[in-house]
């Protein structure tokens, strides 16, 4: 009998063994179960299912590529975001390299597209005594939409592979990565192709899953959203300067009217307190749209906290004062409502003297800095002073003079018996708000900001001020005469930092270059006695060139396909 070997690329079996924990409850698989009875029997189905979401990016593990951003420095000096700052990265050398996980994803999905239907549920239809035969019920509902599910994680890891190498070849079959043979030969398709499958594997998965999760549908699998969420994303990208250079044929309108489809589910919303959509309980969130489950871990804590703290290893992304400069300044009435807000400017003394105060909300969401209360497990002012105790010259203290907060859970306690506690953590894919930024750009861009021709749930003004909005946020509204595509940009910037947006939307928007091959900047705070002073400085100049708009094929791929090397890679 044919054998069928499940192949794991060491990736992904890190991913599945430091990260997963209780992810989907991933189960191991004989590799020597023959093909007939792996997809038959429905214990071993489901673990190839949740095999296929193994393959997702590792969004915590990675959150120090952030870092390549010009939005935060990663402390480590041996970080992989630091091969991007030097501009020394190449075909030869990739770090972010999601070529092996991301073609291993697409083949996983496609084994289980192509064999779903074979799922023998008699064993559960014997097992009904009386009336009741929920579980018979549930699992066949489980069948069905996993073929959903996997149009939806095919589309996914083609998306991650498009936006980081260009066009990909279209692979329907199960491809077997780890076997040339199967593959060479293969032609790329273009980007316009390449985008219009992803949209169409997305209204497929669409037209299956469900908008909410009934009975029998694990927690963290796919939902309807999450397939229009991903299309809505996909054209936005498709719509913007980047993608249209390289062919692609979609409009904002295209990407406006998939942003539009999820806001009309009305299965989501926003959170009315922007730090909980972070916290351990975030997969509850009415936020979240989909997302990645962790289980109970406590690394990120250990790599982030503020160095003061006993168990921090300083192996910390840290945001930038490029980023921090982003946070409007606001004024507000005696009853705490907003007024008025301008930029924040180092060149305004009142700024300068005191650049904390009166900040948009977020960031104090978003990061630790100088005279932050961390309020956790203990309770504590930080200090990234110089000479404070998370500040430099302390040994692996933040660079940029800041610490992260968002996804950092401070109740827990990494000295704690000497083992440290753990909690509860999710990545979250996409959000409602994400949602929101990506219909006001193309509305926007569409139609200005007041305009609505075509009737959908809101225009883009009244979508980028349903997040300033927010009651834990309350920034002043814009109006039609002062929304810009550079507001919208700044909005995005703000709400959606450190969530790893902001690398890819440099290059959408062809702005890598201007934005990513200039200096990034820390603070430096000098305490005197009661008073300190807060100065602006370079930390370092950074490289970036066109080329780096597209990421290159892996050589050793070129040497096997002879596809064409993408752009100046040479």
């Amino acid at each position: 009998m044919k054998k069928l070997f499940i192949i794991f690329s060491a990736v992904a079996v890190g991913l599945i063994s430091s990260c997963q924990k209780d992810y989907l409850n991933v189960k191991k698989i004989d590799a020597n179960i023959s093909t007939d009875l792996l997809y038959s029997n429905y214990p071993y189905f489901q673990s190839a299912v949740y095999n296929a979401y193994s393959y997702l990016p590792d969004g915590l593990g990675n959150i120090t590529m952030e870092a390549a951003s010009d939005f935060a420095e990663a402390t480590n000096v041996t970080d992989n975001s630091q091969l991007f700052n030097l501009g020394i990265w190449s075909q030869y050398l990739l770090p972010d390299s999601y070529w092996t996980l991301g073609f291993g994803g697409i083949r996983q999905a496609n084994l289980v597209l192509k064999n779903f239907n074979k799922v023998n549920l008699q064993a559960k239809l014997d097992k009904i005594n009386g009336p009741d035969s929920t579980d018979y019920k549930n699992s066949v509902y489980w069948v069905k939409m996993s073929e959903g599910e996997m149009y939806f994680l095919r589309a996914f890891y083609y998306f991650e592979l498009v936006k980081r190498y260009g066009p990909m070849p279209i692979m329907d079959t199960a491809v077997d990565y780890n076997n040339p043979d199967s593959y060479i030969g293969m032609k790329r398709n273009t980007l316009d192709e390449c985008i219009k499958y992803i949209v169409s594997n997305c209204d497929k998965a669409a037209a299956i899953l469900p908008v909410t999760a009934a009975n029998g549908y694990d927690q963290g699998l796919a939902l309807q959203g999450a397939a229009l969420a991903l299309k809505a994303r996909t054209l936005l990208y498709a719509a913007s300067p980047l993608y249209k250079e390289a062919g692609c044929t979609a409009t904002w309108d295209d990407a406006a009217k998939a942003a539009n489809a999820v806001i009309a589910l009305n299965a989501y919303s926003l959170e009315s307190n922007y730090k909980t959509i972070f916290g351990s309980s975030n997969v509850g969130s009415k936020e979240a749209i989909f997302y990645k489950r962790y289980g109970a871990i406590n690394t990120l804590e250990a790599s982030n906290y503020p160095i003061a703290f006993q168990g921090a290893t300083g192996n910390s992304l840290t945001p930038t004062q490029n980023f921090v400069d982003e946070f409007e300044v606001v004024t507000r009435d005696a009853a705490k409502n907003p007024v008025s807000s301008v930029p924040f400017d180092w060149n305004n003394p009142v700024h300068a003297a005191n650049p904390y105060a009166n900040r948009d909300p977020r960031l104090d969401s978003t990061l630790y800095h100088d005279g932050s209360v961390f309020s956790g497990f203990t309770t504590a002012t930080i200090e990234t002073f110089t000479g404070g105790s998370s500040g430099l010259p302390k040994q692996n203290a933040s660079k940029t003079g800041y610490y992260l907060a968002k996804y950092v859970n401070a109740t827990i306690n990494l000295n704690n018996g000497g083992t440290g506690t753990t909690a509860a953590h999710a990545w979250i894919y996409f959000r409602y708000a994400e949602i929101l930024l990506d219909y006001a750009e193309a509305m926007y861009n569409a139609n200005g900001p007041v305009n609505n021709p075509n009737g959908y749930k809101m225009t883009a003004l009244e979508a980028i001020n349903a997040i300033r909005n927010r009651s834990s946020v309350k920034m002043p509204l814009y109006t039609a005469a002062n929304l810009t595509a550079d507001a919208i940009q700044h909005e995005r910037n703000v709400e959606l930092g450190m969530e790893g947006h902001r690398f890819w939307d440099v290059r959408r928007l062809k702005n890598g270059v201007a934005v990513l091959n200039a200096p990034v900047y820390r603070v430096e705070i000098t305490k005197s006695g009661t008073s300190k002073t807060y100065v602006r400085k370079k930390l370092e100049d950074r490289v970036y060139l066109k080329k780096m708009d597209w990421y290159p094929i892996p050589q050793s791929e070129i040497t096997k396909t002879g596809w064409n090397q993408n752009g100046d890679w040479k």
